[in-house]
């Protein structure tokens, strides 16, 4: 009788034990679709070009099932030399009559993550400056006057932290201008900026096509105002990191909701620094911001809420006019050669069983 009731507990608690494996497996990952559409408006007799990123497997996500409908319209798939990514290539001579819609379509398993291996990836390249994120001069200034050393990244981590501040405003009258976000006594980055300097400065950038404003990942913009979104922190990071000759490099993807399906407002990016020996080890500054109970977990994890899409800045493009693209994670489009914006994009995502 004693053996009988012992084997029942010795049951129930593996019982337990799997339903609690199965669980955090559960958690620890997320299978979705992700729809990437884009609307053109006819190009009447100009010649269309447009660039689309596509995401590729790696450790920590598997992309499978990938559909692309182009509405007849001719395209290939390329490879991006620098950083190993790819992009889908529209070029049609001739150009379209009317509107055509462009869908990219993939199914999605990705894991939550600490360190990645990444073998086959040279830290060497990721050590150099981009356009919009230089090393050395200013960002040496930061690192003696606030004490930062290659040997204390989180301590890197921390100084972003305390010195960023999430916002995105474009008026007075944009929610990114209010509190929580931003408040009338408080002045901002180096330069000890207002809110309403934010503002006049994103508004003169938009005017004048500059970048020294929020949402480019201009590192100096970063450093001198404190405000911006998740490319001014990963861009700030990258220029101290690598002025300490640690390697680090940039993501961009997409966050994706808690729902079951439903739409993807923008994209989202983060960063990893190399450690020799050990690997790449993640770090999401902005949503440790936001998020301040987890500002522990996002140095060194990453949630599975996200997929992972271009890797690098400074991206070269196979008949892409400029020398190259600052970011890439939206359409890029061009008619007659000339940058057009005459598109409209779209995200989706649907939970998978």
């Amino acid at each position: 009788m004693k053996n009988a009731v012992w084997l029942m507990v010795i049951l129930i608690v593996a019982c337990a034990i799997n339903f609690s494996i199965k669980d955090n497996s559960k958690f620890n990952k997320r299978i979705f679709q992700f729809t990437y559409e884009v609307e053109i408006e006819a190009t009447n007799g100009k010649k269309l070009e447009v660039w689309i990123p596509i995401p590729q497997s790696n450790e920590v996500q598997n992309i499978s099932n990938l559909t692309i409908v182009t509405d007849g319209l001719e395209y290939s798939i390329k490879d991006e030399k620098v950083h190993g990514n790819k992009y889908l290539y529209i070029l049609d001579k001739t150009g379209i009559s009317s509107s055509e819609t462009v869908s990219v379509k993939f199914d999605v398993i990705r894991k939550e993550h600490g360190s990645l291996s990444d073998k086959s990836v040279n830290p060497q390249n990721y050590l150099g400056s981009y356009n919009t994120v230089p090393t050395g001069s200013l960002f040496s200034n930061v690192i003696d006057e606030n004490n930062l050393s290659n040997s204390n990244i989180r301590g890197i981590y921390n100084f972003i932290l305390s010195g960023m501040h999430y916002g995105k405003p474009k008026s007075v009258d944009d929610i990114y201008y209010r509190s929580p976000w931003l408040n009338s006594d408080s002045i901002y980055g180096r330069k000890g900026v207002t809110r309403d300097d934010v503002v006049k400065l994103y508004q003169k950038s938009n005017s004048e096509g500059g970048n020294y404003t929020f949402g480019n990942g201009n590192s100096i913009y970063a450093c001198d105002i404190g405000v911006g979104n998740c490319t001014d922190y990963h861009s700030y990071f990258m220029s101290l990191g690598r002025t300490l000759e640690i390697p680090v490099r940039f993501h961009m993807g997409f966050p994706i909701p808690s729902g079951s399906e439903g739409i993807v407002g923008g994209y989202h990016c983060w960063a990893d620094y190399f450690v020799e020996g050990e690997g790449w080890y993640p770090v999401d500054i902005s949503e440790a911001d936001k998020k301040p109970s987890k500002r522990d977990y996002y140095f060194g994890t990453l949630d599975p809420n996200r997929v992972d899409i271009m890797v690098g800045r400074d991206l070269i493009l196979e008949g892409y006019e400029l020398e190259s693209t600052n970011l890439f994670i939206y359409p890029l489009m061009e008619v007659d050669d000339e940058i057009s914006n005459a598109f409209t994009k779209s995200f989706y995502y649907k939970t998978l069983p």
